[in-house]
């Protein structure tokens, strides 16, 4: 049983375990490719803390100022036979005067589909980002500038049973998360940092991961973003 619920949470993990996608929007007719690796941090026995890989690839597009879209692969859930996309915006709701503050929302959708099993699992997530931009330096050429942000992620359970008919008691996953981003002209740099799942237990999973206490796991993450 416990072998089953570390691979249940494996996958859960490797879906949700993603960095947050464009917390400020593009520009107007902006395109952006990004990539991603990182994953939950895990005691491997004889190599220390690492974390359990996971990729991305995405595009995004800005149909106007204050808003994305965007979607997004997940190459490492298809090696374990898991097609995955997710597809979403990302709203700006609010900026201050000096366009150095703001707060945006993004709310997607994160389609998976089992290839072995034939299933298919559409989890909804909304996620909200209040960013701070401590320094910014531009010139008629180049725009530099770095910025942290905070915010959280919540992710839905739309069934009512779990495999095998089992009852689905836990709907909800929350994902608190901080992190810094690098922005130049052309390319963005992030670092992403998030405590996946604090409101779930891991004591019935094999896998040892690390958190405070006995609840889901922190996971961090690298971005890179080319804009064109």
């Amino acid at each position: 049983m416990k072998s089953l619920l570390s691979i249940l949470f494996l996958i859960l993990f490797l879906a949700a375990c993603a960095p947050s996608n464009f917390v400020k929007p593009l520009e107007e007719k902006q395109t952006a490719v990004s990539a991603s690796l990182g994953g939950v941090l895990t005691k491997v026995p004889g190599l220390g803390v690492l974390p359990i890989p996971n990729t991305t690839i995405g595009i995004g597009y800005g149909i106007k100022k204050n808003t994305t879209i965007y979607t997004q692969f997940h190459p490492t859930s298809a090696i374990y036979g898991v097609i995955h996309l997710n597809l979403g915006c990302t709203q700006s709701i609010w900026r201050s005067e000096n366009q150095k503050m703001g707060i945006s929302f993004s709310p997607n959708l994160q389609l998976m589909t089992d290839v072995f099993e034939k299933n298919f699992s559409c989890y909804p997530q909304l996620e909200a980002n209040y960013y701070w931009t401590y320094r910014e330096r531009k010139t008629e050429l180049k725009s530099n500038s770095n910025y942290l942000f905070f915010g959280c992620s919540n992710w839905l359970e739309m069934r009512g049973n779990k495999a095998h008919l089992v009852q689905q008691n836990q709907r909800w996953l929350f994902i608190p998360q901080i992190g810094h981003v690098f922005e130049r002209t052309s390319w963005n740099f992030q670092t992403d940092i998030k405590w996946i799942g604090p409101n779930r237990s891991t004591e019935a999973v094999v896998v040892d991961y690390i958190s405070p206490g006995n609840h889901s796991g922190i996971g961090v993450f690298l971005s890179a973003t080319y804009k064109f």
